[in-house]
């Protein structure tokens, strides 16, 4: 019986979590951030190649990031990729490299974090005072620093996972043959569910101007982890598959890698609307902080009007 009314309770948070995606107008928050996600594309490249290169050889980061996109979302997306890096400013001495990374992650925090706090806030049904707007603009540049250094830091921890699963692959696929390809693709989505689990959970947490107890946060992030992992799959062989771009000659590789990036932040935002409704349905509150305000609902109506005139 018990088991039967948890599975009633699952099946009623799946069912209002689309309801309420769709209400929210999720595709216009998807399109803004992606568009700021593909501006900051090659800024992040070289903070990636900047800080990974401290670590290892920059040919062997450029290699990964290459092989990643490829995967993702395509070679010709990949070959994009891999001429940009070949430009003379990635390179990790170049003077230009380091101030032009300082100054695009100044700008990727500004905007695509920025982008995504709004669209938490706005589904949340919170804003923050007027009165406190200054303080918190600098607070958010902050708080959006150091949320790339700490994803920039996990990025680190993935490569050197990747690069040790490298070196062990040989050694699985001599003892477990048969087994070897199913063996090192699970340990491989295990690592991805290990690292893009907490990243959720601190955006959950940190980004919004709202309280959340860390119970409802380590759900909904573990939640939005198995639907981006899942997706980022089905997306890439879908793209890959699909001549999404074809119809955009020279600029198929683009419109891909864009509607790659698209399509994740929907899930990404299918998770923020899942962690409130769970939130409400185990009988909590996503509370605002002393910074911002609740919105309520005929206000959050009034809003939307507004918007989409």
């Amino acid at each position: 019986m018990a088991k039967r009314n948890k599975l009633k309770l699952w099946w009623k948070i799946i069912k209002k979590t689309g309801a309420k995606f769709i209400e929210e107008n999720p595709f216009q928050y998807s399109a803004a951030i992606a568009y700021f996600t593909i501006i900051s594309l090659p800024g992040i490249a070289m903070l990636t190649v900047l800080i990974a290169g401290s670590f290892y050889e920059d040919q062997e980061v450029r290699t990964q990031l290459i092989n990643q996109v490829n995967l993702l979302v395509g070679k010709s997306s990949a070959e994009q990729v891999e001429v940009m890096m070949e430009q003379d400013m990635y390179s990790t001495d170049s003077l230009f490299m380091k101030i032009f990374g300082i100054a695009t992650l100044v700008f990727s925090a500004k905007t695509v974090f920025i982008s995504l706090q709004n669209s938490m806030n706005s589904i949340w049904k919170i804003k923050p005072k007027p009165k406190r707007e200054i303080v918190k603009f600098l607070l958010d540049r902050l708080l959006s620093l150091a949320m790339i250094i700490s994803i920039g830091f996990l990025m680190l921890v993935s490569l050197t996972a990747d690069t040790l699963i490298a070196v062990f692959q040989k050694f699985i696929s001599d003892y477990l043959a048969d087994y070897s390809y199913y063996l090192i693709w699970a340990i491989n989505v295990a690592l991805s569910l290990a690292m893009v689990t907490p990243i959720f959970a601190a955006l959950f947490k940190v980004l919004p101007d709202a309280h959340i107890r860390w119970g409802n946060v380590w759900v909904g992030a573990i939640v939005t982890t198995l639907l981006f992992t899942a997706g980022k799959f089905l997306i890439s062989f879908y793209l890959s598959t699909g001549n999404v771009g074809s119809a955009y000659g020279a600029a198929s590789s683009l419109v891909a890698l864009l509607a790659w990036v698209y399509f994740s932040v929907l899930l990404v935002i299918f998770g923020v609307q899942f962690t409130y409704v769970y939130t409400q349905q185990m009988g909590h509150e996503i509370k605002p902080t002393k910074g911002a305000v609740a919105i309520s609902i005929e206000e959050k109506e009034r809003e939307d009007e507004v918007v989409n005139k």
